[in-house]
């Protein structure tokens, strides 16, 4: 019977220390924002308007789905554009936190409220040093690197590339003018939205960049996930939280059309996955034609 070759595997440290804890994070960030977009100020570590509120919670939720599939993958090949992705995110969004730390409900609100600000502060802090200890801790580990199946073609590296490009310049310029922005903003919104925002863009972009220079979609099949994710629960919130928006600001659109990038690339990612790149069989050497499927990376 053949046995899957193997492949450097993952820290049990970036497991326990990085993987799992930003999980259960994204998790709870999801559940506070998406499901009741109209209780922050009870609920989440800021107020915010219900369409923010959603968006938000729609990149927590593909977020949460991304991690929990990483947290169970065998190889570092299969997690470490998540792991890149998550920890930009992660410094990003304390970036973005420290800037407008007064908009926290750390002194004053719900109790519910104040222990989701302090909570969320918390975590954005703890969160870059533990990493460091895990990403110390998955260098230590040794393994062969996974075997390398044809490049993909121009046509699938060139759409992810392109968006991932766009992406990382969009949240670029959230981050850099989140006053202005928020000005002109098609929904009610704060710098500290636009900002949020913002961190999430860059983190799709990188990792859609870092996706297409691994040139396997299998390896990254749990950041697809998360794209398909967030863009079905973005414009499902963004369709519940319509009368809330201008729907006259081209901004309003521009919404509408990177949730459904995401999307779309999430899927043919998935679709190009299983065309391109199929799984392996193997016959064993007895020669009872039975196969084995053999996953690779």
């Amino acid at each position: 019977m053949a046995a899957t070759p193997p492949v450097r595997p993952v820290s049990p440290l970036l497991r326990a220390l990085l993987l799992g804890p930003l999980a259960a994070a994204a998790l709870w960030a999801f559940l506070a924002l998406w499901p009741a977009p109209g209780s922050t100020a009870q609920l989440f570590a800021w107020t915010t308007s219900p369409v923010t509120a959603a968006l938000l919670g729609s990149c927590y939720g593909g977020a949460a789905a991304m991690l929990a599939l990483a947290a169970r993958a065998r190889s570092w090949a299969e997690v470490r554009v998540a792991t890149a992705a998550s920890c930009l995110l992660v410094l990003l969004t304390l970036a973005a936190t420290l800037a407008d730390h007064r908009e926290l409900h750390l002194r004053d609100g719900t109790p519910l409220g104040l222990l989701a600000a302090r909570g969320w502060l918390a975590v954005h802090l703890a969160a870059p040093p533990l990493g460091l200890l895990a990403l110390a801790a998955q260098l230590r580990t040794r393994g062969p690197a996974p075997a390398r199946t044809p490049r993909l073609p121009w046509w699938v590296a060139l759409p992810v590339a392109g968006g991932g490009a766009l992406l990382a310049l969009f949240g670029l310029a959230l981050a850099l003018f989140p006053g202005p922005l928020a000005a002109h903003w098609p929904w009610a919104a704060r710098p500290l939205d636009v900002r949020a925002l913002g961190a999430w863009s860059l983190a799709f972009g990188a990792a859609l960049l870092l996706a297409s220079r691994e040139c396997e979609l299998r390896r990254v099949r749990s950041g697809m996930a998360a794209l398909v994710l967030t863009g079905l629960l973005g414009l499902t919130g963004l369709a519940r939280q319509g009368g809330q928006v201008s729907w006259h600001q081209p901004g309003a659109w521009l919404a509408v059309l990177v949730l459904t990038a995401l999307l779309g690339l999430g899927l043919c990612g998935y679709g190009a996955s299983a065309v391109l790149d199929p799984p392996r069989t193997a016959a064993p050497p007895d020669g009872t034609g039975e196969v084995e499927e053999v996953r690779l990376g």
